[in-house]
This record gives structure tokens, C-alpha cells and sequence, in this order.
């Protein structure tokens, strides 16, 4: 397990040093607009195994995606135009959608559904990552199941220093500030329901969407 820091000046560096992790199969932790996230390469299925090893979360929760664009979003999801309208009133932002996927989504990402729950961040280093990466990323709060997330990154670090299944890399860039995980809106029934409460309140999507 290596920690890095992210600066001004450096991510570029930070991000090829990120997508290789990425490539080899490897797990990193990175900020995002909300806390910090564990991805891998959501097409590496020794990859996500191991994600689950290391969250000690079981296979039957589904994992979230972060996307860089709508249009990566509709690669992985069957959006029609009004869903699209809906995501562009949300992203980028603390919002994960929940929408029926397309075959190539892994079933081990969706835990066997027929969903998937993705997510453009409002975070420049994140998208940057993507797009060097060229495919979304998994995006799980980086904690082990059952116990509250942390967005200082030297805490995640000491605590995954404990474990005999840990993250490869560490993007330290430092303490965020106090956010919860984001909001989950599922949009495969038809009415939209908001399925766990985060930075973005009922009330405000109800503004956006007119639900």
C-alpha cells in the first residue's frame, strides 16, 4: 500500500500513476466531491473480487460506478430522453442514479440485478482520471462494510494498514471537508425514489426533477 500527494501541481503525474494501478488490476483510494471512494476497473473481475475482499463486503450489494460523461452513462445504462434530461439536471453532483444496465455491465458489479447505480462527479481530478483511464471506475465510500467512512485519508490508511487485504494506492488530497455519501435516486420505476439520503435532499430533487 503507497500513499501519494495530490497537489496543484502534480496530476497530471498522479493520475498516470493512478491508471496503471487501474490496469494491472489494482485498487486505489481518491478523492471525490463527496468522500473518499475505492475504485477499480469495474471490467476486471479479479479486480472487483478483490475490492469486496478488501471492503470485506458481501458480493450481494451492488457496487456504483462514476461516469465522465452521459454519454460514457448510456454505454452502461438505457437512458431515453427524458431520463437524459434528468441527468443533466443532476450531474455532475452528489447524485447516483439507479438505472436498468445494459449486458455489459458485469454481474458482479450489479450483484446479479438488472441495475446499476452511476454517478458523474462534480470533482475535476475524478473526471480527469476517467478520461485518462478511458472507462468508468468503481465508486465505493473507501471503509470496510459496516464501519463510518473517513475523509482523512492518513486515517483510511492506518486502517487498512491492518488488514491482510488493502488498497494499492492512496491519493492523499487531504482532509475534505465533512460530506455524507451521495444521495441514491432510483429511476427504473416510474415515478423516482430517492433510496438513500445524502448531500442532496428530497426536497431539492423534488425541485429539479418536479417529482
Amino acid at each position: 500500500m503507497k500513499t501519494v500527494s495530490l497537489t496543484q501541481t502534480n496530476q497530471s503525474e498522479i493520475i498516470s500513476e493512478a491508471v496503471a494501478v487501474l490496469r494491472r488490476g489494482g485498487s486505489i483510494v481518491y478523492p471525490t466531491d463527496t468522500v473518499y471512494g475505492l475504485g477499480v476497473n469495474p471490467f476486471d473481475d479479479f479486480a472487483v473480487r478483490r475490492l469486496f475482499r478488501i471492503k470485506k463486503r458481501s458480493p450481494d450489494k451492488a457496487v456504483a460506478l462514476i461516469v465522465k460523461s452521459i454519454t460514457m452513462a448510456k454505454k452502461l445504462a438505457y437512458i431515453d430522453a427524458a431520463k437524459e434530461e434528468d441527468l443533466r439536471n443532476l450531474w455532475p453532483g452528489a447524485v447516483s442514479v439507479v438505472l436498468h444496465k445494459r449486458g455489459i455491465v458485469p454481474k458482479e458489479v450489479s450483484a446479479g440485478t438488472d441495475t446499476v447505480s452511476l454517478r458523474m462527479p462534480d470533482n475535476r481530478f475524478c473526471i480527469n482520471l476517467i478520461r485518462a483511464f478511458n472507462s468508468p471506475i468503481t465508486s465505493t465510500s473507501a471503509n470496510i462494510s459496516g464501519e463510518n467512512h473517513t475523509n482523512d485519508p492518513g486515517m483510511i490508511a492506518e486502517r487498512f494498514s491492518k488488514e491482510a487485504y488493502k488498497p494499492d494506492l492512496i491519493i492523499d488530497a487531504g482532509v475534505l471537508e465533512p460530506r455524507m455519501a451521495s444521495t441514491v435516486l432510483d429511476l427504473t420505476k416510474e415515478k423516482a425514489k430517492v433510496t438513500r439520503i445524502g448531500p442532496v435532499k428530497p426536497g431539492e430533487l423534488a425541485k429539479i426533477l418536479e417529482m
